[in-house]
């Protein structure tokens, strides 16, 4: 009978030692794993042919560095963003590598320098949406610099983009227009007691409506805390006034949103 004992007693303990080890194993498995996005600065000079520097490039390219789990959207940022700007800084630089050789020839005293410089933010991050946030600085010798801003709002399993229609819930998309974002433009404008152009309601609809036809799309990013809509500078007013954020809470207004989204 106590050998028994001892055989049950042995039999035990390695099934509770066999338990335990694998409890960390199945705890990682069902952990929500996340795309990983790291962000290199790609920065280029351009020189004259005297030596002096007339153009620099400074843009972010976006990384997927656990790609092989997230395919789709590794795929998707290096369309959409890496190859895209990668042209685009290029073919900035060479038309103003070729004005800073001209100018150079007429006018060797002087030379031109230019900055064009793309940032990106990372807002939000979860299975369901990878949210990002871009700026564009262009230096061209003026006062102040222009900026362009945008987003990209992506599904990270299949890559795609995500609408302002897909995060908000069905049919809500002209009472978020109207008795959301209006209003807290409104506050922001009282707030901080910028000059908006008398028909910028106007401008919102236009610009809700060109977003609902598909070009170009209205720039926005998800958050913890709720949605975050941008106006570039120039679009509800002079740019000098720099640019504009809208913020719509998640809560208290669940019910706008698609709930999907809600954690």
């Amino acid at each position: 009978m106590e050998i028994i004992m001892k055989k049950l007693m042995i039999t035990l303990v390695a099934m509770l030692l066999m338990i335990c080890s694998a409890v960390p194993c199945f705890a990682e498995s069902s952990a929500e794993i996340l795309p990983e996005i790291r962000m290199e600065q790609q920065k280029k000079e351009y020189r004259t042919p005297q030596g002096q520097v007339c153009i620099v490039t400074d843009y972010t390219r976006l990384i997927v560095e656990n790609a092989d789990q997230f395919p789709a959207l590794a795929k998707k940022l290096e369309q959409v963003h890496n190859t895209e700007w990668k042209y685009r800084m290029e073919d900035d630089a060479r038309t103003g590598f070729n004005d800073a050789v001209e100018l150079k020839k007429h006018r060797p005293e002087d030379y031109m320098h230019f900055l064009l410089e793309e940032r990106i933010w990372q807002k939000y991050l979860d299975r369901n949406i990878l949210s990002l946030y871009v700026e564009f600085y262009q230096n061209r010798g003026g006062a102040r610099p222009d900026i362009e801003i945008s987003s990209y709002n992506l599904d990270t399993v299949t890559g795609e983009f995500i609408t302002l229609d897909d995060v908000l819930a069905p049919g809500k998309r002209n009472e978020f227009r109207g008795n959301y974002v209006k209003p807290a433009l409104e506050k922001i404008k009282n707030d901080r007691q910028l000059f908006y152009y008398d028909n910028y309601k106007s401008i919102v609809d236009e610009l809700f409506r060109l977003d609902y036809a598909g070009e170009p799309p209205l720039t926005w990013t998800w958050g913890n805390e709720g949605i975050t809509m941008y106006f570039s500078p120039g679009i509800l007013g002079p740019a000098v006034i720099g640019p504009v954020e809208a913020f719509v809470p998640l809560k208290g207004n669940e019910t706008l949103f698609n709930k999907k989204f809600l954690k």
